[in-house]
């Protein structure tokens, strides 16, 4: 039986993860009846255990091959394990893929693997190379300086809550673009439930609001990954109150408004007089502070010109210097005992000589 082992070419795709090798220089001077093998690719290259197992993908193409075969060694070892390959034909090309799991228990170093293509008539092609398989161990980390602030809050408000998620390379640095979750317990119940997710950004620090419902304890959750052990960070707790009830108010009234004189002349001076009363058991004058409001002739939009005060029996007096006819009018706008209210209009013709 005729068999040809061909030279090989080996790359690795730098950045890509993957380990790459080009078709034999033979092979592409072979006849069209001899089997050729091309894009050998190992998927990640290296490939480097954190924590779970890592599923390696291998895959080439064959032309003029109806069988193949791949096969794997571990460095030390002498015999090779063969691969289930699964065939996707394209043409008169078929791209063969399989897969091996490595973990912690998997021998480190640089592997063997070796590629087998045989055509109908007993002809072969063969590739062979090596990658290397890594073990690292997973990182510690730990979130430090987790705060929920502030500590005594009314419902429905604002809590702040940071902290800092480090990792352990040696010695305890910031760990970048991670994803923590905030957490919350309630008083009276014993699991945490999930608020929100926040992403650690420079120095490893993280702050997000969240809403504060229910007095009970925070904490911020790092789940890890394969290169990283997950931490959780010391609770806070945060006691949440009942807003305090709005206390009634009785109503207001602005009456006896009036500006003069009507008309008045471009530029000369406006007075303004009314009072303001509200309900105290009967209608009684109120001191407070009471605004001016103008809106020009045609306008659609009232806007504010000044603010005076009111007596203590309610009186109110102020002037202004009037430039468009237009209406004008007082308004109270509350305070923490009574409702505001707003007095009538009262049009002026400004006029030119």
């Amino acid at each position: 039986m005729l068999q040809r082992t061909r030279a090989i070419v080996v790359a690795v795709a730098m950045g890509a993860g993957a380990l790459a090798l080009a078709p034999s220089a033979t092979a592409a001077t072979g006849t069209s009846a001899d089997p050729v093998i091309s894009n050998v690719e190992i998927n990640p290259s290296p490939v480097v255990v954190t924590g779970s197992p890592v599923n390696a993908k291998f895959s080439f193409t064959t032309k003029a091959a109806g069988k193949a075969e791949l096969q794997v060694k571990a460095p030390g070892v002498s015999a090779w394990t063969s691969l289930d390959l699964k065939p996707s034909p394209h043409g008169v090309e078929t791209r063969w893929t399989a897969s091996k799991s490595f973990d912690a228990k998997s021998t480190t170093g640089q592997w063997s693997f070796l590629a087998i293509a045989h055509s109908g008539d007993g002809k072969e092609d063969s590739t062979r190379g090596k990658f290397g398989v890594e073990l690292r161990k997973a990182l510690d980390t730990k979130i430090v300086d987790f705060d929920a602030s502030p500590d005594d809050v009314t419902r429905g408000h604002t809590l702040k809550v940071s902290g800092r998620l480090l990792r352990d390379a040696g010695s305890w640095r910031d760990y970048y673009g991670q994803s923590v979750t905030i957490t919350f317990r309630e008083r009276g119940t014993d699991a945490y439930r999930h608020v929100a997710k926040v992403r650690t950004g420079r120095g490893g620090w993280f702050a997000t609001g969240v809403k504060a419902e229910a007095t009970g304890w925070w904490r911020a959750e790092f789940d890890g990954h394969g290169g990283a052990k997950g931490s959780v960070s010391d609770t806070d707790q945060v006691t949440v109150r009942d807003p305090e009830p709005e206390p009634e108010r009785a109503d207001s009234r602005v009456i006896k408004f009036n500006a003069s004189p009507e008309p008045v002349r471009y530029g000369r001076y406006l007075k303004f007089t009314g009072k303001l009363q509200v309900d105290d058991s009967g209608w009684e004058g109120h001191r407070a502070k009471v605004a001016l409001y103008f809106k020009a002739k045609g306008s659609h939009k009232w806007g504010y010109v000044k603010t005076t005060w009111s007596n203590g029996s309610g009186n109110l007096y102020t002037k202004a210097k009037s430039y468009r006819s237009g209406y004008w009018k007082f308004v109270f706008r509350g305070d923490g005992d009574y409702y505001g209210d707003s007095s009538g209009s009262d049009y002026v013709r400004v006029y030119r000589r």
